[in-house]
Protein backbone atom coordinates (compact mmCIF):
# COMPACT_ATOMS: atom_id res chain seq x y z
CA UNK A 1 0.00 0.00 0.00
CA UNK A 2 0.86 3.51 -0.01
CA UNK A 3 2.87 5.16 2.67
CA UNK A 4 0.66 7.47 3.11
CA UNK A 5 -1.73 5.11 4.72
CA UNK A 6 -0.87 4.06 8.12
CA UNK A 7 -0.24 0.27 9.07
CA UNK A 8 -3.38 0.35 11.18
CA UNK A 9 -5.41 1.40 8.31
CA UNK A 10 -3.57 -0.61 5.93
CA UNK A 11 -4.10 -3.79 8.37
CA UNK A 12 -7.51 -3.18 8.83
CA UNK A 13 -8.52 -2.71 4.99
CA UNK A 14 -5.91 -5.84 4.33
CA UNK A 15 -8.08 -8.28 6.65
CA UNK A 16 -11.87 -6.26 5.26
CA UNK A 17 -10.72 -7.27 1.82
CA UNK A 18 -9.89 -10.34 3.29
CA UNK A 19 -12.82 -11.74 4.61
CA UNK A 20 -15.28 -10.41 2.17
CA UNK A 21 -13.82 -12.33 -1.13
CA UNK A 22 -14.80 -14.77 0.66
CA UNK A 23 -17.79 -16.66 -1.63
CA UNK A 24 -20.70 -16.08 0.96
CA UNK A 25 -19.80 -12.87 1.86
CA UNK A 26 -19.33 -11.53 -1.30
CA UNK A 27 -22.62 -12.99 -2.01
CA UNK A 28 -24.36 -11.35 0.42
CA UNK A 29 -23.31 -8.12 -1.03
CA UNK A 30 -24.09 -8.47 -4.65
CA UNK A 31 -27.76 -9.31 -2.87
CA UNK A 32 -27.95 -5.85 -0.63
CA UNK A 33 -26.57 -4.02 -3.82
CA UNK A 34 -29.06 -5.40 -6.41
CA UNK A 35 -31.94 -5.46 -4.11
CA UNK A 36 -31.48 -1.75 -3.45
CA UNK A 37 -31.11 -0.69 -7.26
CA UNK A 38 -34.51 -3.22 -8.03
CA UNK A 39 -36.72 -1.31 -5.06
CA UNK A 40 -35.65 1.68 -7.27
CA UNK A 41 -35.47 0.57 -10.91
CA UNK A 42 -38.72 -1.40 -11.75
CA UNK A 43 -37.42 -2.36 -15.07
CA UNK A 44 -35.57 -4.84 -13.87
CA UNK A 45 -38.01 -6.53 -12.18
CA UNK A 46 -40.01 -8.04 -15.00
CA UNK A 47 -36.98 -9.13 -17.00
CA UNK A 48 -35.12 -12.00 -15.83
CA UNK A 49 -32.31 -11.39 -18.19
CA UNK A 50 -31.71 -8.05 -17.07
CA UNK A 51 -31.31 -9.44 -13.62
CA UNK A 52 -29.16 -12.45 -14.48
CA UNK A 53 -26.64 -9.87 -15.93
CA UNK A 54 -27.35 -7.04 -13.20
CA UNK A 55 -26.62 -9.62 -10.54
CA UNK A 56 -23.18 -10.96 -12.96
CA UNK A 57 -22.03 -7.09 -13.09
CA UNK A 58 -21.99 -6.26 -9.31
CA UNK A 59 -20.72 -9.51 -8.65
CA UNK A 60 -17.61 -8.66 -10.48
CA UNK A 61 -17.70 -4.67 -9.85
CA UNK A 62 -17.36 -6.28 -6.12
CA UNK A 63 -14.56 -8.56 -7.18
CA UNK A 64 -12.40 -6.01 -9.09
CA UNK A 65 -12.99 -3.54 -6.54
CA UNK A 66 -12.03 -5.25 -3.69
CA UNK A 67 -8.71 -6.44 -5.52
CA UNK A 68 -7.80 -2.80 -6.38
CA UNK A 69 -8.42 -1.91 -2.89
CA UNK A 70 -5.89 -4.26 -1.60
CA UNK A 71 -3.77 -3.08 -3.89
CA UNK A 72 -0.99 0.34 -3.41
CA UNK A 73 -1.65 0.71 -7.67
CA UNK A 74 -4.42 2.52 -8.77
CA UNK A 75 -5.83 0.21 -12.12
CA UNK A 76 -9.11 0.63 -13.19
CA UNK A 77 -10.57 -2.24 -15.58
CA UNK A 78 -14.57 -2.67 -16.25
CA UNK A 79 -15.69 -6.21 -16.02
CA UNK A 80 -16.79 -7.34 -19.19
CA UNK A 81 -19.78 -8.42 -17.07
CA UNK A 82 -20.48 -4.82 -16.73
CA UNK A 83 -20.40 -4.07 -20.62
CA UNK A 84 -22.88 -7.35 -21.00
CA UNK A 85 -24.95 -5.29 -18.74
CA UNK A 86 -24.85 -2.04 -20.67
CA UNK A 87 -25.47 -3.75 -23.70
CA UNK A 88 -28.37 -5.94 -22.91
CA UNK A 89 -30.15 -2.57 -21.59
CA UNK A 90 -29.51 -0.94 -25.09
CA UNK A 91 -30.84 -4.32 -26.84
CA UNK A 92 -34.43 -3.41 -24.51
CA UNK A 93 -34.79 -0.37 -25.92
CA UNK A 94 -34.38 0.94 -22.44
CA UNK A 95 -33.08 4.68 -21.51
CA UNK A 96 -29.81 5.14 -20.90
CA UNK A 97 -30.72 7.35 -17.87
CA UNK A 98 -31.59 3.71 -16.72
CA UNK A 99 -28.25 2.38 -16.65
CA UNK A 100 -27.02 5.48 -15.00
CA UNK A 101 -29.61 5.27 -12.17
CA UNK A 102 -28.18 1.36 -12.29
CA UNK A 103 -24.52 2.94 -10.86
CA UNK A 104 -26.12 5.73 -9.02
CA UNK A 105 -28.25 3.91 -6.73
CA UNK A 106 -25.02 1.11 -6.66
CA UNK A 107 -22.60 3.41 -5.69
CA UNK A 108 -25.21 5.08 -2.90
CA UNK A 109 -26.08 1.60 -1.58
CA UNK A 110 -21.99 0.81 -1.57
CA UNK A 111 -20.88 4.04 0.56
CA UNK A 112 -23.96 3.58 2.79
CA UNK A 113 -22.57 0.04 3.31
CA UNK A 114 -19.32 0.86 3.76
CA UNK A 115 -19.21 3.88 6.19
CA UNK A 116 -21.47 1.96 8.66
CA UNK A 117 -19.43 -1.01 8.72
CA UNK A 118 -16.23 0.86 9.22
CA UNK A 119 -18.06 2.83 11.94
CA UNK A 120 -18.54 -0.52 13.56
CA UNK A 121 -14.95 -1.91 13.38
CA UNK A 122 -12.91 0.66 13.36
CA UNK A 123 -12.99 2.42 17.32
CA UNK A 124 -9.91 5.12 16.30
CA UNK A 125 -10.87 7.97 14.73
CA UNK A 126 -7.66 8.94 12.92
CA UNK A 127 -7.32 5.13 11.91
CA UNK A 128 -11.54 5.45 10.75
CA UNK A 129 -10.51 8.70 8.71
CA UNK A 130 -7.73 7.29 7.11
CA UNK A 131 -9.70 3.82 6.28
CA UNK A 132 -12.92 6.29 4.86
CA UNK A 133 -10.56 8.75 2.40
CA UNK A 134 -8.83 5.73 0.93
CA UNK A 135 -12.17 4.00 0.33
CA UNK A 136 -13.96 6.77 -1.31
CA UNK A 137 -10.66 7.86 -3.65
CA UNK A 138 -11.03 4.20 -4.45
CA UNK A 139 -14.56 4.29 -5.02
CA UNK A 140 -15.28 7.49 -6.76
CA UNK A 141 -12.56 6.19 -8.76
CA UNK A 142 -13.81 3.20 -10.35
CA UNK A 143 -17.39 4.19 -10.68
CA UNK A 144 -16.08 7.27 -12.82
CA UNK A 145 -13.98 5.46 -14.66
CA UNK A 146 -16.94 2.64 -15.51
CA UNK A 147 -19.82 4.88 -15.68
CA UNK A 148 -17.73 6.88 -18.63
CA UNK A 149 -16.84 3.36 -20.26
CA UNK A 150 -20.19 2.04 -20.13
CA UNK A 151 -22.05 4.85 -21.76
CA UNK A 152 -19.75 4.82 -24.83
CA UNK A 153 -20.80 0.94 -24.80
CA UNK A 154 -24.50 1.66 -24.40
CA UNK A 155 -24.58 4.14 -27.51
CA UNK A 156 -22.23 2.20 -29.58
CA UNK A 157 -25.07 -0.69 -29.37
CA UNK A 158 -27.96 1.67 -29.22
CA UNK A 159 -26.62 3.05 -32.68
CA UNK A 160 -25.92 -0.05 -33.72
CA UNK A 161 -29.36 -1.71 -33.21
CA UNK A 162 -31.03 1.25 -34.46
CA UNK A 163 -29.47 1.58 -37.84
CA UNK A 164 -30.30 -1.82 -37.84
CA UNK A 165 -33.62 -1.81 -37.59
CA UNK A 166 -34.04 1.00 -40.08
CA UNK A 167 -32.30 -0.42 -42.30
CA UNK A 168 -34.85 -3.56 -41.50
CA UNK A 169 -38.04 -0.87 -41.92
CA UNK A 170 -37.01 0.63 -44.73
CA UNK A 171 -36.35 -2.80 -46.89
CA UNK A 172 -39.53 -3.55 -45.79
CA UNK A 173 -41.23 -0.25 -46.83
CA UNK A 174 -39.69 -0.64 -49.91
CA UNK A 175 -40.78 -4.36 -50.76
CA UNK A 176 -44.71 -3.08 -50.06
CA UNK A 177 -43.81 0.20 -52.64
CA UNK A 178 -42.68 -2.93 -55.20
CA UNK A 179 -45.45 -5.17 -54.88
CA UNK A 180 -43.62 -8.14 -53.17
CA UNK A 181 -45.63 -10.71 -51.58
CA UNK A 182 -45.35 -10.37 -47.65
CA UNK A 183 -47.29 -11.22 -44.86
CA UNK A 184 -48.69 -8.20 -43.44
CA UNK A 185 -48.77 -9.08 -39.94
CA UNK A 186 -44.90 -9.43 -39.92
CA UNK A 187 -44.68 -6.61 -42.02
CA UNK A 188 -46.53 -4.38 -39.40
CA UNK A 189 -44.44 -5.78 -36.43
CA UNK A 190 -41.37 -4.60 -38.87
CA UNK A 191 -42.85 -0.84 -39.20
CA UNK A 192 -44.44 -0.78 -36.25
CA UNK A 193 -47.36 0.80 -37.92
CA UNK A 194 -51.07 -1.03 -38.53
CA UNK A 195 -51.06 -1.45 -41.89
CA UNK A 196 -54.21 -2.92 -42.03
CA UNK A 197 -55.56 0.79 -40.99
CA UNK A 198 -55.58 3.72 -43.02
CA UNK A 199 -52.45 4.77 -44.63
CA UNK A 200 -51.94 8.61 -45.16
CA UNK A 201 -48.49 8.81 -47.19
CA UNK A 202 -46.56 12.40 -47.16
CA UNK A 203 -43.25 13.44 -49.18
CA UNK A 204 -41.03 16.36 -47.69
CA UNK A 205 -38.30 17.54 -49.33
CA UNK A 206 -35.97 20.43 -47.81
CA UNK A 207 -35.01 23.26 -50.66
CA UNK A 208 -31.19 25.06 -50.70
CA UNK A 209 -32.21 27.24 -48.31
CA UNK A 210 -31.72 24.72 -45.20
CA UNK A 211 -28.43 24.25 -44.10
CA UNK A 212 -27.07 20.70 -44.62
CA UNK A 213 -26.51 20.61 -40.72
CA UNK A 214 -30.84 21.16 -39.87
CA UNK A 215 -32.03 19.24 -42.79
CA UNK A 216 -32.83 15.76 -40.84
CA UNK A 217 -34.40 18.44 -37.75
CA UNK A 218 -36.53 20.01 -40.21
CA UNK A 219 -37.66 17.72 -42.11
CA UNK A 220 -38.79 15.11 -39.20
CA UNK A 221 -39.86 18.68 -37.32
CA UNK A 222 -42.37 18.69 -40.00
CA UNK A 223 -43.74 15.48 -40.49
CA UNK A 224 -44.36 16.00 -36.82
CA UNK A 225 -46.59 19.03 -37.65
CA UNK A 226 -48.69 17.02 -40.03
CA UNK A 227 -48.71 14.24 -37.86
CA UNK A 228 -50.73 15.98 -35.79
CA UNK A 229 -52.69 17.48 -38.42
CA UNK A 230 -53.95 14.29 -39.27
CA UNK A 231 -54.29 12.87 -35.79
CA UNK A 232 -52.11 9.36 -36.17
CA UNK A 233 -51.16 7.74 -33.29
CA UNK A 234 -48.46 5.17 -35.25
CA UNK A 235 -46.16 6.70 -38.05
CA UNK A 236 -43.24 5.79 -39.82
CA UNK A 237 -40.65 7.64 -41.13
CA UNK A 238 -37.85 6.61 -43.62
CA UNK A 239 -35.16 8.74 -45.35
CA UNK A 240 -35.28 8.77 -49.05
CA UNK A 241 -32.26 11.32 -49.71
CA UNK A 242 -30.11 13.74 -48.57
CA UNK A 243 -32.74 15.94 -48.12
CA UNK A 244 -36.18 14.12 -48.08
CA UNK A 245 -38.21 11.89 -46.55
CA UNK A 246 -40.99 9.55 -46.86
CA UNK A 247 -43.94 9.65 -44.31
CA UNK A 248 -46.66 7.42 -43.56
CA UNK A 249 -49.53 8.32 -40.95
CA UNK A 250 -52.09 5.82 -40.24
CA UNK A 251 -55.14 5.98 -38.93
CA UNK A 252 -58.45 3.87 -37.91
CA UNK A 253 -60.39 6.42 -40.32
CA UNK A 254 -59.58 8.68 -43.33
CA UNK A 255 -58.53 11.48 -41.71
CA UNK A 256 -59.54 14.87 -42.83
CA UNK A 257 -56.95 16.31 -45.45
CA UNK A 258 -59.04 19.42 -45.82
CA UNK A 259 -57.32 20.36 -42.49
CA UNK A 260 -53.99 20.45 -44.24
CA UNK A 261 -54.95 23.63 -45.87
CA UNK A 262 -54.69 25.76 -42.93
CA UNK A 263 -51.91 23.57 -41.21
CA UNK A 264 -49.30 25.27 -38.97
CA UNK A 265 -46.04 26.26 -41.55
CA UNK A 266 -44.10 23.87 -41.75
CA UNK A 267 -40.35 24.17 -40.56
CA UNK A 268 -38.87 27.11 -43.27
CA UNK A 269 -37.89 25.66 -46.78
CA UNK A 270 -39.40 22.71 -46.05
CA UNK A 271 -42.68 21.01 -48.16
CA UNK A 272 -44.53 18.38 -48.63
CA UNK A 273 -46.96 16.29 -50.96
CA UNK A 274 -49.48 13.93 -49.45
CA UNK A 275 -51.43 11.39 -51.13
CA UNK A 276 -55.09 10.06 -50.68
CA UNK A 277 -55.70 7.65 -47.88
CA UNK A 278 -56.78 4.11 -48.95
CA UNK A 279 -56.50 0.74 -46.39
CA UNK A 280 -53.91 -1.43 -46.20
CA UNK A 281 -50.30 -2.39 -47.78
CA UNK A 282 -52.19 -1.42 -51.16
CA UNK A 283 -53.23 1.71 -49.72
CA UNK A 284 -49.56 2.67 -48.31
CA UNK A 285 -48.07 1.96 -51.67
CA UNK A 286 -51.01 3.72 -53.64
CA UNK A 287 -50.71 7.02 -51.48
CA UNK A 288 -47.05 6.95 -51.80
CA UNK A 289 -47.27 6.57 -55.26
CA UNK A 290 -49.98 9.74 -55.10
CA UNK A 291 -47.76 11.83 -53.27
CA UNK A 292 -44.83 11.68 -55.27
CA UNK A 293 -46.94 12.74 -57.92
CA UNK A 294 -48.16 15.66 -56.26
CA UNK A 295 -44.40 16.38 -55.04
CA UNK A 296 -43.48 16.32 -59.22
CA UNK A 297 -46.51 18.89 -59.57
CA UNK A 298 -45.28 21.50 -57.20
CA UNK A 299 -41.88 20.88 -58.22
CA UNK A 300 -42.53 21.98 -62.18
CA UNK A 301 -45.15 24.22 -61.42
CA UNK A 302 -43.45 26.11 -58.25
CA UNK A 303 -46.35 27.08 -56.91
CA UNK A 304 -44.69 28.00 -53.58
CA UNK A 305 -47.34 26.16 -50.81
CA UNK A 306 -46.36 24.25 -48.60
CA UNK A 307 -48.19 21.81 -48.85
CA UNK A 308 -49.58 19.51 -51.85
CA UNK A 309 -52.51 17.56 -51.97
CA UNK A 310 -53.03 14.35 -54.67
CA UNK A 311 -56.52 15.05 -54.50
CA UNK A 312 -56.25 18.47 -55.71
CA UNK A 313 -54.09 17.78 -58.48
CA UNK A 314 -55.51 14.50 -59.29
CA UNK A 315 -56.67 15.79 -62.58
CA UNK A 316 -53.87 17.58 -63.79
CA UNK A 317 -51.74 14.51 -63.16
CA UNK A 318 -53.75 12.13 -64.97
CA UNK A 319 -53.89 14.39 -67.85
CA UNK A 320 -49.92 14.53 -67.99
CA UNK A 321 -49.63 10.81 -67.72
CA UNK A 322 -48.39 11.05 -63.92
CA UNK A 323 -48.95 7.54 -62.28
CA UNK A 324 -49.66 5.53 -65.52
CA UNK A 325 -52.45 2.81 -64.89
CA UNK A 326 -51.91 2.42 -61.31
CA UNK A 327 -52.96 6.31 -61.01
CA UNK A 328 -55.83 5.24 -63.83
CA UNK A 329 -57.14 2.25 -61.76
CA UNK A 330 -57.01 4.12 -58.72
CA UNK A 331 -59.26 7.00 -59.87
CA UNK A 332 -61.71 4.43 -61.54
CA UNK A 333 -61.94 1.92 -58.08
CA UNK A 334 -62.22 5.27 -55.85
CA UNK A 335 -64.79 7.36 -57.57
CA UNK A 336 -67.25 4.46 -58.99
CA UNK A 337 -66.68 1.87 -56.22
CA UNK A 338 -69.86 -0.69 -56.04
CA UNK A 339 -70.44 1.67 -59.63
CA UNK A 340 -67.85 -0.42 -60.69
CA UNK A 341 -69.33 -3.94 -60.65
CA UNK A 342 -69.42 -6.42 -63.77
CA UNK A 343 -73.11 -7.22 -63.22
CA UNK A 344 -75.31 -6.52 -66.10
CA UNK A 345 -77.63 -4.40 -63.98
CA UNK A 346 -74.63 -2.34 -62.69
CA UNK A 347 -73.31 -2.05 -66.08
CA UNK A 348 -76.67 -0.31 -67.59
CA UNK A 349 -76.65 1.95 -65.00
CA UNK A 350 -72.63 2.90 -65.38
CA UNK A 351 -73.53 2.82 -69.33
CA UNK A 352 -76.80 5.06 -68.76
CA UNK A 353 -74.82 7.91 -66.20
CA UNK A 354 -72.21 8.06 -68.84
CA UNK A 355 -74.60 8.83 -71.38
CA UNK A 356 -76.47 11.21 -68.67
CA UNK A 357 -73.05 13.30 -68.43
CA UNK A 358 -72.14 14.00 -72.41
CA UNK A 359 -75.97 14.89 -73.00
CA UNK A 360 -74.89 17.54 -70.32
CA UNK A 361 -77.23 15.41 -67.83
CA UNK A 362 -80.57 16.18 -70.28
CA UNK A 363 -82.96 13.16 -69.25
CA UNK A 364 -85.00 13.60 -73.02
CA UNK A 365 -81.76 13.64 -74.79
CA UNK A 366 -80.13 10.93 -72.72
CA UNK A 367 -83.06 8.10 -73.18
CA UNK A 368 -83.42 9.04 -76.90
CA UNK A 369 -80.04 8.24 -77.53
CA UNK A 370 -80.43 4.84 -75.45
CA UNK A 371 -84.20 4.20 -76.55
CA UNK A 372 -85.27 4.01 -73.45
CA UNK A 373 -88.13 6.28 -71.75
CA UNK A 374 -86.67 9.39 -69.52
CA UNK A 375 -88.18 8.41 -66.79
CA UNK A 376 -86.28 5.34 -66.93
CA UNK A 377 -82.70 7.35 -67.38
CA UNK A 378 -83.80 9.62 -63.98
CA UNK A 379 -84.61 6.05 -62.21
CA UNK A 380 -81.34 4.79 -63.34
CA UNK A 381 -79.26 7.97 -62.39
CA UNK A 382 -81.02 7.76 -58.92
CA UNK A 383 -79.77 4.32 -58.66
CA UNK A 384 -76.23 5.56 -60.00
CA UNK A 385 -76.08 7.92 -57.03
CA UNK A 386 -77.08 5.53 -54.18
CA UNK A 387 -74.29 3.06 -55.57
CA UNK A 388 -71.66 6.45 -55.31
CA UNK A 389 -72.89 7.22 -52.31
CA UNK A 390 -73.13 11.17 -53.23
CA UNK A 391 -74.71 13.45 -55.71
CA UNK A 392 -73.25 12.98 -59.32
CA UNK A 393 -72.55 16.95 -59.14
CA UNK A 394 -70.51 16.55 -55.91
CA UNK A 395 -67.21 15.07 -57.99
CA UNK A 396 -68.70 15.78 -61.89
CA UNK A 397 -65.11 15.80 -63.40
CA UNK A 398 -63.80 12.90 -61.31
CA UNK A 399 -66.98 10.65 -62.31
CA UNK A 400 -67.01 12.07 -66.07
CA UNK A 401 -63.24 10.52 -66.35
CA UNK A 402 -63.36 7.65 -64.09
CA UNK A 403 -66.70 6.66 -66.11
CA UNK A 404 -64.77 6.93 -69.61
CA UNK A 405 -61.95 5.05 -68.39
CA UNK A 406 -63.91 2.50 -67.23
CA UNK A 407 -66.11 1.53 -70.76
CA UNK A 408 -62.02 1.94 -72.55
CA UNK A 409 -60.73 -0.06 -70.58
CA UNK A 410 -63.11 -2.36 -69.02
CA UNK A 411 -62.12 -5.06 -66.44
CA UNK A 412 -58.28 -3.85 -67.00
CA UNK A 413 -59.79 0.02 -65.65
CA UNK A 414 -59.89 -2.24 -62.47
CA UNK A 415 -56.92 -2.46 -59.73
CA UNK A 416 -55.80 -6.02 -59.19
CA UNK A 417 -56.08 -7.30 -54.88
CA UNK A 418 -53.54 -6.86 -53.09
Amino acid sequence: MRDDIGSSAAAWIADYTGRTMRPDELERLVVMVDDRIMAEVTEYAADEELRRDLHASTRSHWRGFLTMLGSARIELHTPPEAYDLARTIARRGLDLAMLLATYRIGQRAVWTYITRTIDEQVPDAEVRAEVLVWFWDRLSRWLDATVESLVGTYTEEREQRQRGALARRAEIAHAILQGDPLDVDSACEALRIPLRQQQTAVVLWADDTVAEADVVGALEGSATVLGKVLGTPRSLTIASGARGLWYWAATPRPPDQGALTEVPALRPGVRAAVGISAPGMAGFRRSHREALAAQSVAITTGNGRPVTRYADVELACLAAGSGGLPAMRALVERELGPLAAADDATTRLRDTLREYLSQAADVRRTGAALHVHRNTVRYRVQQAEQLLGHPIDERRAHLELALHCHHVYGADALPESD
